[in-house]
């Protein structure tokens, strides 16, 4: 069921002819990759994330629901709209209702007691959308948990560096030799690759002769011992890689969360203006067929009273049938669009959220012309931005670290010991050899002849980074070609947005003009059907080029790496264009002359210039 239009005052009150300079500064803030709008690359913490919107009438207002991507820099306070402009289908043909009150009564649009008419909700903006995105999609919820993941894996790598506690009770109570061995102690190893240990030990009983040094005096024994290399193992091991690798991993959290949420929001975008694109193709289709139901009515009437041929209310049903086949297309692919937005919009539960067909934008924000762009600036700020080269890079220092570690084990083992022990307490045997301060100072070495390990490994880490510097370099030059196909794209789909106005408006005039020949018998309903067929067409091609520049400038603003929050708040404030391109224009048309128009295409006249027109036979 369609709503009547409804007066209600804009809260932006901006007049129609400032409309395209206000709409000219939006849309040079919106692509000022190095202006307003902050670069990716701030932490990103739970708190920062905007809150979620079941509905359009919960708004979100930039000055306390920061972006996700850069909650450190202060957003711009920008007023939120609740009930700009009447709630009209966009680019809506005339209403068949606007002169039959009597049947928009019937409807539900106007009250017939006089009662004040009901305030539609407030339209859904791409700034709800991309703050549902933010809030509750599970692609930007399962990289949001990459962070937490990498913080995981660092605490891991930093338990090689955990204090160890060692006990042990060795016991052999039975056998020639019954003896009983109990000892605790300490270790750790150390940032450098040393290891430290200390402990006291006791041993009781009869021992072996060759295991002698197991027996302790009474009181036991205490023993402090050090391990450090060398070559191999000094300048980096394997538990320091591991807290390395780590911390890049954590860093390359925040990349990853970025490319997910430009890459989501992206989808959303397109989503969100296909969804309003099909619904006011819905409207223009739905308008074609009140235009056929409408003049069906009147040639009912007509033929009541003979005025009218049956052949044309026959060819009238056929019309109806056609376009009501039409209107159907239209639904169908309207109803996929709001099912394919689902997924982006959520509720506070998170669950797909289907939008109401009284959520539809009124009308399209005003598009103009695109001011000069600094192709050149804008590589180099989005080469900053985008989260794919950083993201590269991260993955290139780690295998830099893969191949220092290879070069470090390349060296032979050299580890320099020390240990220090000293028995207290009364002798344990007769000998009392075991009093003295003992020290232990040497060296060990190890190092395997070919070194294959090693060498693989170099040439294998070696080889990774020349194909991952580049798989980057590769990198940097898609995101330079994806940022001029946009710009280029942007510029062009806004010349198309032009040009098929003007083709729209040309057609609503020629439509206008045959009607009034229609209903004069200057021609039949075939033509008129073929004129209202190519307007409705134009209308339809007018809405797919302002729903192309509005893909293309989301598409440019993920080519640039802007935050999607930023921009979708910046995009709200565009005025929206509720000029009706499609109003009929009967009062400045100059009926004498078309009638003369219509007769000389008719017989085939052409009238040269100062010629004055044929007599009327």
């Amino acid at each position: 069921m369609e709503s009547a239009p409804i007066a209600v005052e804009p809260v932006m009150a901006i007049k129609i002819g400032d409309r395209k300079r206000v709409s000219r500064w939006v849309i040079t803030a919106m692509l000022a990759a190095g202006g307003c709008m902050p670069a990716f690359g701030q932490k990103v913490e739970q708190d920062s994330i905007p809150a979620q919107r079941v509905t359009p009438a919960q708004r979100v207002t930039p000055s306390t629901e920061q972006s996700q991507l850069s909650p450190a820099t202060p957003t711009q306070e920008l007023p939120i709209p609740e009930s700009r402009l009447p709630l009209a289908d966009p680019i809506r043909l005339p209403d068949a209702n606007a002169e039959n009150p009597g049947a928009a009564a019937e409807s539900g649009m106007i009250e017939d007691d006089g009662s004040p008419e009901l305030v539609p909700p407030p339209a859904l903006t791409v700034a709800d959308v991309i703050a549902s995105v933010y809030r509750s999609f599970p692609e930007i919820i399962r990289a949001r948990e990459q962070a937490r993941l990498a913080n995981g894996l660092l605490l891991e790598a930093y338990g090689a560096y955990d204090t160890k506690l060692k006990a042990e009770t060795l016991n052999e109570p039975t056998g020639f030799y019954e003896n009983y061995r109990h000892g605790i102690g300490l270790a750790r190893q150390n940032w450098w690759g040393g290891n430290v240990s200390a402990g006291y030990r006791v041993g009781r009983g009869e021992f072996q002769p060759w295991y002698l040094e197991r027996e302790t005096e009474v009181g036991g024994e205490f023993k402090l011992g050090y391990i450090q290399p060398l070559l191999q193992g000094f300048a980096i091991d394997p538990q320091r890689l591991a807290v390395f690798q780590a911390s890049l991993e954590r860093q390359a959290a925040d990349p990853i969360l970025q490319q997910a949420i430009l890459e989501t929001a992206r989808d959303a975008i397109m989503a969100y203006w296909a969804w309003v694109a099909s619904g006011a193709t819905l409207s223009a289709q739905q308008d074609l067929l009140r235009f056929a139901e409408t003049r069906g009515r009147q040639f009912e009437e007509l033929l009541k009273v003979g005025a009218a041929a049956e052949i044309d209310v026959v060819l009238n049903q056929q019309l109806i049938a056609e376009r009501r086949g039409n209107v159907i297309k239209a639904e169908q692919k309207y109803r996929a669009n709001a099912l394919k937005l689902s997924v982006f919009l959520r509720d506070e539960q998170g669950q797909p959220l289907l939008p109401d067909d009284d959520w539809l934008l009124p009308y399209y924000p005003v598009i103009d012309t695109l001011p000069d762009i600094d192709v050149q600036q804008e590589i180099v700020s989005a080469l900053q931005r985008r989260p794919e080269p950083r993201r590269l890079q991260i993955e290139l220092r780690q295998l830099s670290l893969d191949r220092q570690l290879a070069r470090n084990q390349f060296l032979p083992r050299l580890d320099f010991i020390i240990e220090g022990s000293q028995d207290f307490g009364g002798a344990a045997t007769s000998s009392d050899d075991k009093g003295e301060f003992v020290l232990v100072v040497g060296a060990a070495s190890e190092v395997p002849i070919p070194r294959r390990k090693a060498r693989g490994k170099i040439q294998s880490t070696s080889a990774k980074i020349v194909q991952k510097s580049e798989k980057l370099r590769l990198q940097r030059d898609k995101i330079s070609v994806e940022l001029q196909t946009a710009i280029s794209n942007l510029i062009l789909a806004s010349e198309i947005v032009e040009q098929a106005l003007l083709a729209f408006e040309a057609a609503v005039d020629t439509r206008d003009r045959y009607e009034i020949a229609f209903t004069r018998g200057l021609i039949d309903l075939i033509s008129l059907n073929l004129l209202e067929i190519k307007a409705a067409e134009s209308e339809v091609k007018l809405i797919e080029a302002r729903q192309s520049w509005f893909a293309e400038l989301a598409a440019y603003q993920a080519a640039a790496g802007l935050d999607p929050m930023e921009q979708a708040n910046v995009l709200i404030q565009l005025p929206l264009d509720d000029s009706d391109p499609s109003a009929s224009n009967e009062e400045q048309i100059d009926v004498n002359q078309l009638e003369q128009d219509i007769r000389r295409r008719a017989g085939g006249v052409r009238q040269r210039p100062g010629q004055q027109p044929p007599p009327q036979q």
